[in-house]
């Protein structure tokens, strides 16, 4: 029998009594502020006890949990709190008396009716373990942890020091929730006057007390992780399938499951939550009263306890009577039907199994007598007999029937339980199994709490195996990726995300105590089995077909657009779908507005107009130090060739879904941004291309006004306008994709936003939005390649006031009053020509319309935003190209350019000291010319990557793209392929055109892209970034072989960007 494991004996006992209180460690939650304390035994800061919800008594018994009342002074959080009223550990009726009608009371009292002051029904508690001091200026990973014990008993005393000990970069939250009859009493009256599973929704508001609190105590909302063991393991899939998968905003992005629990979960008004209903009332005393529920919550908790024994202990062998229902609200169907229709909460799921979960549940007593079919029919009394007959039948080579049964019992409820919820993050998830003899459920709980042990030690005493295991749930919490190891004495090896019947990591050892860490293939019979409990086992799974739409047609509630299926790869795409208004007319220079609403079905089967676009500078001197800014030779004939397929009213996107049309989906999200110096470029991207790297993702590209039209600055645009409006535009689709993207079968919490040059500079933009706290969030990861970062002054900075000067000089509106009045009425070919004129005036390989600091979207120049350590997102891949400075240099200047004459030009606000230290340092960068190519490529794509990068130190990734010549805007051809000629990039290789645009797709579905999709990339370990630490580079030999491993960031590129990182008020960066 498994028995309850008292975590207060063992964890009480290791608090000392001179805990150290200091002043420091008062946190302020509004409705009471609590004091934790220094545990002498290990220097981290302790919360106990800390009230997260209101006393579920009284009224609120059977209720959905409610917020804290007030509680003036300072609380003392130095001690656990009481633990919620418990129930046996499990049924012990031999047989199942939702089969026979017979539910009987029991004499024996696993809890006493007079219980000790550690148990009470006001037990909403929770516990904060913080590694060494209090120190609210960090942002920790959170690994937030929920008991099990059948959902009828256990508690959150689970010792959190343990884990820290593992990690010492984690905060580590341990919640109580009601159990048994308290948290999980079901039927038609608790639906209509209560709140079905209540326990669960104690959990949940728990987890919404996280992301509302967790920063006070030095945590991160933003990295929080959900763990259980058994019916803890079980409350994260119920987490994970919460709200159809759509919990807004999310509550956690990692989810870890130790033996998934999954019971029968009926219907709340399904026969047997209504029999088990009329059992409490019939024990209680409540049977003929008129509201048997209002009386059930009159009744003395101690009365109602002993009801919630007496049928706890009168289940089936091994089961609980009180566990989740399907409640129609929170948990909308059955846990398996929504891991089949893909729509998840979370990112990645780490899972382990034990090797033999069912014998704790089975009467071993009753071996010589136990009969398969039998069992079957007690355990999940709602089978008919043909169900019955074929799951016997299965398990009838699994050894004797005793064998039979622990198998069923241990693989229906926990095992293959366990393989819908990896099936569901197939490609996003890891896989496990706990297999130190005898392998018993629960038995691996020892590893990671090893104070629970009496010695401190887990049975199994193996340094090796005792830091490679626990340490696997950690790096997971830090990384998301459990390759990713704090601790080099982790001797596990590489860790392949789990597909049907791929890769799982065995912890086990041998008969001489020799630790056996290493990959196996999933068993193809136990797969088998588990098919079956999806099939012949109705009662948990419908074998249905997948439903698709009948037809191409989303609605969007201003207009109806029919996509179509591409023939060359049966992808649906809808192109041309409008996401604003026409940004014409009053509207220029304006935020984007919602479209009009149009009636009928519009055909979104061609792309849009582009925007109006322009070019780089031609101009051999920055004209803001001679003040000349010349005309461009360009004929009005050439510019209007160049404007034919161009429009004002360009404001739309494209989406492209991988196969048919499936609302039912919730697929990760990847949305283009397009480069071209804020000045050029289109949306027209084929996003077919990136589907092909993966199957798995919906691709966005989308346009935005560039130039004068999307960038125009300057005070009386501040005034009478929007300023940024291209970046606006941008916004403006990110969130229609919150908005809509469902409609595709995408998942707006998971969208991840890459750009390449001023795309990737957009995306850089966008992290530090709203001084990094765009609220709601727009995404949750981002992709940078080659980050550009251009002067970006103040919008009434006197560059951009001259900017404007000019174009109204070129279009006539010198002499107007309203002078932004005037540029709304100008012709659209005016203002482009002055536009192109302007844009080609300015210095060469400089972009005149650029983003400015608007004082409310962008706050601060994005140099400082990075510096204060606020963005939005949660994981950053950066990569940069090797010379991503000689497409921006005038290489017909090689004799004669100057280093510093050079630098002035690039940033003619720099005194004459910086401009003499910056030519200081890339004096050794070769001849001058290779010095000026260096400074154009690091001061503007390269180092505001590292800075970047700084910023999410832990949370990214950096790659480098050398094959050669390394130029800027050369790896774009090897992730959109199809604009190459013939379909392929310039160098062929198999192995390196999987690995490398590969590295995209997988962050984008897991972000991480050691977690990858395809067993054909052969990139090695990819570990996060820090200061001079790990990158990834992509490159060949001179004999055309890959070169694909990782390097250290130069010290001396380091040294050179902190130059750049100095002078950024006058570079406007």
């Amino acid at each position: 029998m498994f028995t309850k494991i008292r975590w207060a004996a063992f964890t009480i006992v290791a608090l000392n009594t001179s805990s150290v209180f200091t002043a420091s460690n008062v946190v302020d939650l509004g409705y009471a502020k609590y004091q934790g304390f220094v545990n002498p035994n290990n220097s981290n800061t302790n919360f106990l006890g800390i009230r997260f919800a209101a006393s579920p008594t009284g009224t609120f018994r059977f209720r959905a949990p409610q917020p804290p009342e007030i509680t003036p002074g300072i609380q003392q959080a130095d001690a656990f709190s009481s633990q919620c009223f418990s129930g046996p550990t499990t049924g012990v009726n031999p047989v199942n008396p939702f089969r026979t009608g017979t539910i009987s009371t029991s004499t024996t009292q696993s809890t006493p009716l007079n219980p000790e002051a550690g148990i009470s029904e006001d037990c909403l508690f929770l516990n904060v373990y913080i590694p060494g001091s209090l120190n609210t200026t960090q942002s920790l990973p959170v690994l937030a942890w929920i008991h099990g014990g059948g959902y009828t008993y256990g508690d959150g005393l689970a010792p959190g020091d343990d884990i820290i000990k593992f990690s010492n970069g984690v905060i580590f939250v341990s919640i109580q929730y009601r159990l048994g009859v308290f948290g999980f009493l079901a039927g038609e009256e608790v639906k209509k006057n209560g709140d079905l599973n209540a326990g669960i929704l104690d959990q949940q508001f728990a987890l919404k007390w996280v992301q509302k609190h967790i920063h006070k105590f030095g945590g991160d909302p933003t990295r929080v992780t959900i763990w259980g063991l058994s019916a803890g393991a079980g409350s994260v899939l119920q987490h994970i399938v919460a709200n159809d998968g759509s919990t807004s905003p999310p509550l956690f992005r990692g989810a870890i499951t130790s033996s998934t629990y999954l019971p029968s979960q009926y219907a709340y008004n399904d026969d047997i939550p209504e029999a088990i209903f009329t059992q409490v009332s019939n024990q209680t005393g409540c049977a003929t009263t008129k509201d048997r529920l209002a009386c059930l919550r009159s009744v003395d908790a101690n009365t109602l306890e002993e009801a919630n024994d007496n049928i706890g202990l009168s289940a089936f062998y091994g089961t609980f009577a009180f566990v989740p229902v399907v409640d129609g609200e929170f948990i909308t169907k059955r846990p398996t039907e929504i891991l089949q229709s893909g729509r998840v909460n979370g990112d990645v799921v780490l899972s382990f199994t034990n090797t033999f979960e069912g014998t704790a549940f089975v009467n071993a007593s009753t071996a010589p007598s136990v009969k398969t079919a039998e069992y079957i029919s007690q355990l999940f009394p709602t089978l008919g007999q043909a169900q019955i007959s074929a799951a016997a039948a299965v398990y009838a080579d699994q050894g004797t029937q005793i064998d039979q049964v622990i198998a069923i019992m241990g693989e229906s409820i926990i095992i293959c339980p366990t393989y819908y919820l990896l099936r569901a993050f197939k490609g996003r998830s890891f896989k496990g199994e706990f297999a130190i003899p005898p392998g018993l459920h629960a038995d691996d709980l020892y590893y990671y709490y090893p104070s629970l042990n009496e010695n401190g030690v887990p049975p199994y005493i193996n340094t090796a195996f005792d830091t490679a295991f626990p340490d696997s749930f950690v790096d997971f919490t830090m990384t998301m990726n459990p390759n990713l190891k704090h601790n080099p004495a982790d001797i596990k090896p590489f860790w392949g995300t789990f597909h049907n019947g791929s890769t799982e990591m065995l912890f086990n050892k041998t008969d001489t105590n020799v630790p056996v860490i290493h990959t196996f293939s999933t068993s193809p019979e136990l797969l088998k089995r588990c098919e079956l409990r999806r099939t012949a086992l109705t009662i948990f799974i419908l074998h249905v077909s997948s439903v698709f739409t009948a037809s191409n047609v989303v609605d969007l509630g201003y207009a109806k657009y029919e996509g179509f299926v591409n023939p060359s790869n049966s992808n649906t795409n809808f192109l041309g779908v409008r996401f604003a208004a026409a940004p014409t007319g009053a509207s220029r220079f304006r935020a984007p507005q919602p479209p009009a609403t149009t009636p009928g079905i519009q055909q979104a089967n061609a792309l849009s107009a582009q925007c109006f676009t322009a070019g780089a500078g031609s101009n051999p001197v920055d004209p803001f130090k001679t003040g000349n800014f010349s005309t461009s030779a360009m004929s009005t004939q050439e510019k209007r060739a160049a404007d034919a397929t161009s429009s004002e009213d360009c404001l739309f996107l494209n989406v492209y879904v991988p196969g048919a049309l499936d609302t039912t989906r919730s697929l990760p999200v990847l949305v283009w941004i397009h480069g071209g110096g804020y000045e050029g470029g289109d949306g027209s991207d084929p996003g077919n291309d990136l589907i092909k790297f993966s199957g798995g993702l919906i691709i966005v590209t989308l346009q935005y006004r560039l130039g004068v039209f999307g960038f125009l600055a300057g005070e009386e645009v501040k005034k009478n306008g929007d300023l940024n409006a291209g970046m606006l535009d941008q916004q403006f689709a990110l969130k229609w994709v919150q908005n809509h993207i469902r409609k595709f079968g995408g998942d707006p919490t998971r969208v991840t936003i890459w750009g390449e040059s001023a795309g990737a500079g957009s995306v850089l933009q966008h992290i530090v939005a709203d001084g990094g706290h765009t609220t709601p969030p727009l995404f949750r990861a981002a992709i940078t390649s080659s980050t550009f970062l251009p002067s970006q002054y103040a919008f009434n900075d006197v560059i951009p006031e001259g900017l404007f000067t000019q174009i109204a000089n070129q279009t006539g509106c010198a002499t107007a009053k309203d002078r932004l009045a005037c540029l709304r009425a100008v012709d659209v070919n005016t203002l482009q020509d002055a536009n192109v004129n302007t844009c080609l005036s300015v210095f060469f390989g400089t972009f005149a319309f650029v983003p400015v600091v608007d004082g409310t979207f962008i706050t601060k120049r994005p140099i400082e935003i990075l510096q204060s350590g606020r963005v939005n997102g949660d994981v950053l891949l950066s990569v940069t190209n090797t010379f991503e400075g000689a497409a921006f240099v005038d290489a017909s200047t090689a004799p004669t350019v100057q280093t510093a004459q050079y630098v002035s030009q690039l940033f003619p606000k720099l005194g004459q000291a910086q401009i003499s230290a910056v030519a200081a340092a890339y004096a050794d960068v070769g001849t001058p010319i290779n010095q000026v190519i260096g400074v154009m490529g690091e001061s503007i794509f390269i180092c505001p990557t590292y800075f970047l990068l700084q910023t999410f130190k832990g949370r990214s990734f950096k790659g480098e793209f050398a094959i050669p010549p390394g130029g800027h805007g050369q790896d774009v051809a090897y992730y959109f392929t199809s604009q190459n000629a013939n379909g392929v990039p310039g160098f062929n290789n198999s192995a390196f055109d999987t690995a490398f645009p590969d590295s995209f797709i997988d962050f984008a579905m897991t972000l991480n892209p050691n977690l990858k999709h395809n067993p054909a990339d052969v990139k090695p370990l990819w570990s996060t970034w820090s200061n001079g630490n790990t990158e990834m580079l992509f490159n060949k030999t001179d004999s055309n072989l890959p070169v694909i491993h990782t390097v250290t960031t130069s010290s001396a590129l380091l040294k050179r960007c902190a130059i750049w990182e100095s002078v950024g008020a006058l570079t406007g960066q």
